[in-house]
Protein backbone atom coordinates (compact mmCIF):
# COMPACT_ATOMS: atom_id res chain seq x y z
CA UNK A 1 0.00 0.00 0.00
CA UNK A 2 1.72 3.29 -1.12
CA UNK A 3 1.63 6.25 1.71
CA UNK A 4 -0.47 8.40 -0.65
CA UNK A 5 -3.48 5.48 -0.85
CA UNK A 6 -2.88 4.65 2.92
CA UNK A 7 -3.13 8.38 3.65
CA UNK A 8 -6.57 8.92 1.93
CA UNK A 9 -8.26 5.87 4.20
CA UNK A 10 -7.27 7.38 7.14
CA UNK A 11 -9.43 10.75 5.83
CA UNK A 12 -11.77 8.27 5.09
CA UNK A 13 -11.53 6.25 8.26
CA UNK A 14 -12.10 9.69 10.60
CA UNK A 15 -14.37 11.20 8.87
CA UNK A 16 -16.63 8.11 8.89
CA UNK A 17 -16.11 7.94 12.44
CA UNK A 18 -16.92 11.76 13.23
CA UNK A 19 -19.84 11.20 11.39
CA UNK A 20 -20.77 8.07 13.44
CA UNK A 21 -19.94 10.39 16.91
CA UNK A 22 -21.62 13.34 16.21
CA UNK A 23 -23.90 13.74 18.43
CA UNK A 24 -27.82 14.83 17.75
CA UNK A 25 -29.59 17.77 17.22
CA UNK A 26 -31.59 19.63 20.46
CA UNK A 27 -34.98 18.95 20.47
CA UNK A 28 -36.58 22.14 19.28
CA UNK A 29 -40.30 23.41 18.76
CA UNK A 30 -41.72 23.59 15.70
CA UNK A 31 -45.04 24.87 13.79
CA UNK A 32 -47.39 23.74 11.64
CA UNK A 33 -49.68 26.05 9.48
CA UNK A 34 -53.44 25.84 9.81
CA UNK A 35 -56.61 27.65 8.32
CA UNK A 36 -58.94 29.08 11.03
CA UNK A 37 -62.84 29.18 10.07
CA UNK A 38 -65.68 31.01 12.03
CA UNK A 39 -69.26 31.09 10.80
CA UNK A 40 -71.27 34.32 11.75
CA UNK A 41 -75.18 33.70 11.51
CA UNK A 42 -76.97 36.09 9.39
CA UNK A 43 -80.85 36.59 9.67
CA UNK A 44 -83.04 37.94 6.75
CA UNK A 45 -84.42 39.82 9.14
CA UNK A 46 -81.84 41.44 11.40
CA UNK A 47 -81.13 45.27 10.21
CA UNK A 48 -77.61 45.76 11.57
CA UNK A 49 -75.20 43.44 13.55
CA UNK A 50 -76.21 42.45 16.74
CA UNK A 51 -74.37 42.11 20.31
CA UNK A 52 -73.30 38.25 19.86
CA UNK A 53 -72.13 39.22 16.34
CA UNK A 54 -70.01 42.13 17.00
CA UNK A 55 -68.74 40.59 19.92
CA UNK A 56 -67.36 37.52 17.49
CA UNK A 57 -66.26 40.11 15.34
CA UNK A 58 -63.82 41.54 18.13
CA UNK A 59 -62.77 38.12 18.90
CA UNK A 60 -61.55 37.65 15.06
CA UNK A 61 -59.96 40.92 14.87
CA UNK A 62 -57.72 39.75 18.41
CA UNK A 63 -56.81 36.94 17.20
CA UNK A 64 -55.91 37.84 13.44
CA UNK A 65 -54.00 41.00 14.87
CA UNK A 66 -51.79 38.36 17.05
CA UNK A 67 -51.28 35.38 14.89
CA UNK A 68 -52.94 36.01 11.49
CA UNK A 69 -50.88 35.47 8.28
CA UNK A 70 -52.25 36.34 4.87
CA UNK A 71 -55.46 37.81 4.24
CA UNK A 72 -58.72 37.97 6.12
CA UNK A 73 -61.51 36.57 3.81
CA UNK A 74 -64.85 37.37 4.60
CA UNK A 75 -67.43 34.99 2.17
CA UNK A 76 -70.95 35.89 1.59
CA UNK A 77 -73.59 33.12 0.69
CA UNK A 78 -74.23 33.30 -2.79
CA UNK A 79 -77.91 32.73 -4.11
CA UNK A 80 -79.13 32.12 -0.13
CA UNK A 81 -82.11 33.38 1.16
CA UNK A 82 -80.35 35.74 3.03
CA UNK A 83 -77.94 37.06 0.94
CA UNK A 84 -78.68 40.84 0.73
CA UNK A 85 -78.80 41.14 4.62
CA UNK A 86 -75.14 38.84 4.63
CA UNK A 87 -73.84 41.48 2.35
CA UNK A 88 -75.09 44.55 4.96
CA UNK A 89 -73.49 42.54 7.60
CA UNK A 90 -69.87 42.19 5.43
CA UNK A 91 -69.77 45.80 4.84
CA UNK A 92 -70.45 46.40 9.17
CA UNK A 93 -68.08 43.89 10.13
CA UNK A 94 -65.32 45.47 7.77
CA UNK A 95 -65.88 48.51 9.72
CA UNK A 96 -64.98 47.33 12.94
CA UNK A 97 -62.57 45.23 11.23
CA UNK A 98 -60.83 48.36 9.99
CA UNK A 99 -61.54 50.51 13.59
CA UNK A 100 -60.04 47.45 15.45
CA UNK A 101 -56.61 48.29 13.39
CA UNK A 102 -56.88 45.85 10.54
CA UNK A 103 -56.05 47.51 7.08
CA UNK A 104 -58.27 47.33 4.28
CA UNK A 105 -55.82 45.43 2.59
CA UNK A 106 -55.60 43.10 4.84
CA UNK A 107 -59.65 42.01 4.15
CA UNK A 108 -60.22 40.52 0.84
CA UNK A 109 -64.15 38.82 -0.07
CA UNK A 110 -65.36 36.15 -1.71
CA UNK A 111 -68.38 34.24 -2.14
CA UNK A 112 -69.47 30.04 -1.78
CA UNK A 113 -72.74 28.67 -3.25
CA UNK A 114 -75.78 28.61 -1.19
CA UNK A 115 -78.44 27.65 -3.70
CA UNK A 116 -82.06 26.36 -1.94
CA UNK A 117 -80.27 27.52 1.90
CA UNK A 118 -83.15 29.83 3.68
CA UNK A 119 -80.16 30.99 6.03
CA UNK A 120 -76.54 30.51 5.47
CA UNK A 121 -73.86 32.08 7.63
CA UNK A 122 -71.16 34.45 6.46
CA UNK A 123 -67.72 32.75 6.72
CA UNK A 124 -64.58 34.30 8.24
CA UNK A 125 -60.80 32.59 7.46
CA UNK A 126 -57.72 33.16 7.61
CA UNK A 127 -54.04 31.38 8.41
CA UNK A 128 -52.16 31.32 11.20
CA UNK A 129 -49.62 28.76 12.80
CA UNK A 130 -49.96 26.29 15.63
CA UNK A 131 -46.40 25.54 17.81
CA UNK A 132 -45.81 21.69 18.26
CA UNK A 133 -43.62 21.14 21.34
CA UNK A 134 -41.17 17.90 20.92
CA UNK A 135 -42.17 14.92 22.05
CA UNK A 136 -39.96 14.31 25.16
CA UNK A 137 -39.10 11.15 27.44
CA UNK A 138 -40.67 10.75 30.63
CA UNK A 139 -38.18 9.33 32.50
CA UNK A 140 -34.08 9.42 32.90
CA UNK A 141 -31.30 6.99 32.17
CA UNK A 142 -28.58 6.43 34.38
CA UNK A 143 -26.70 9.48 33.93
CA UNK A 144 -23.70 8.24 36.26
CA UNK A 145 -22.66 5.78 33.58
CA UNK A 146 -22.64 7.85 30.87
CA UNK A 147 -19.84 8.13 28.40
CA UNK A 148 -17.90 11.34 28.16
CA UNK A 149 -19.20 13.99 25.54
CA UNK A 150 -22.36 11.56 25.05
CA UNK A 151 -25.30 13.60 24.43
CA UNK A 152 -29.12 12.42 25.59
CA UNK A 153 -32.09 13.41 23.61
CA UNK A 154 -33.98 14.89 26.75
CA UNK A 155 -31.62 17.86 27.53
CA UNK A 156 -33.14 20.74 25.82
CA UNK A 157 -36.08 19.39 25.57
CA UNK A 158 -38.35 21.06 28.47
CA UNK A 159 -36.77 23.94 27.28
CA UNK A 160 -37.85 23.60 23.84
CA UNK A 161 -41.55 22.62 25.03
CA UNK A 162 -41.35 25.91 27.35
CA UNK A 163 -41.03 27.60 24.57
CA UNK A 164 -43.79 26.06 22.06
CA UNK A 165 -46.46 26.99 25.04
CA UNK A 166 -45.43 30.16 25.23
CA UNK A 167 -44.84 31.72 21.70
CA UNK A 168 -47.07 34.47 21.02
CA UNK A 169 -46.87 34.07 17.00
CA UNK A 170 -45.65 30.24 16.28
CA UNK A 171 -44.49 31.53 12.91
CA UNK A 172 -41.56 32.97 14.18
CA UNK A 173 -40.23 29.43 15.09
CA UNK A 174 -40.27 28.47 11.23
CA UNK A 175 -39.57 31.89 9.99
CA UNK A 176 -38.09 35.19 11.44
CA UNK A 177 -39.85 38.23 11.78
CA UNK A 178 -39.25 41.47 8.99
CA UNK A 179 -37.67 44.74 10.77
CA UNK A 180 -40.06 47.60 10.10
CA UNK A 181 -39.19 50.44 8.04
CA UNK A 182 -36.42 52.73 9.90
CA UNK A 183 -37.36 56.28 11.08
CA UNK A 184 -36.35 58.00 8.26
CA UNK A 185 -37.10 61.31 9.83
CA UNK A 186 -35.24 61.14 12.89
CA UNK A 187 -32.37 59.91 10.83
CA UNK A 188 -32.04 62.93 8.68
CA UNK A 189 -32.54 64.84 12.45
CA UNK A 190 -29.31 63.16 13.17
CA UNK A 191 -27.72 63.87 9.62
CA UNK A 192 -28.66 67.31 9.53
CA UNK A 193 -27.02 68.02 13.31
CA UNK A 194 -23.75 66.16 12.41
CA UNK A 195 -23.45 67.94 9.24
CA UNK A 196 -23.90 71.44 11.44
CA UNK A 197 -21.87 70.11 14.38
CA UNK A 198 -24.77 70.14 16.58
CA UNK A 199 -24.59 66.84 19.11
CA UNK A 200 -27.08 63.98 18.10
CA UNK A 201 -27.84 63.12 21.19
CA UNK A 202 -31.43 63.63 22.29
CA UNK A 203 -31.87 66.35 24.59
CA UNK A 204 -32.87 66.19 28.16
CA UNK A 205 -35.11 68.66 29.84
CA UNK A 206 -34.40 67.37 33.73
CA UNK A 207 -37.95 65.05 34.20
CA UNK A 208 -35.71 61.74 33.70
CA UNK A 209 -33.06 62.76 36.51
CA UNK A 210 -32.11 59.59 39.01
CA UNK A 211 -31.34 61.87 41.58
CA UNK A 212 -32.44 60.66 45.19
CA UNK A 213 -35.00 63.11 47.06
CA UNK A 214 -32.71 64.52 50.05
CA UNK A 215 -34.70 64.84 53.03
CA UNK A 216 -33.41 67.10 56.17
CA UNK A 217 -34.00 66.96 60.15
CA UNK A 218 -35.69 70.34 61.06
Amino acid sequence: MTLIRFMILAVIGLAATACASAPPELPRASAVPETVRVAMDVNPMDNGLNWSQIALIETIATEYKSRGHGPLVISYPQNAGNAEAAIQAIAEARTRLYAHGLDWQQIAGGAYEATGRTQAPVLFSFNRYQAVAPDCDQGWPDLTTAAPGRRRSNFGCATAANLAAMVADPRDLETPRTMDAPDTGRRQTVLDNYRQGVPTAATSNGSDSGAVSEVTDN
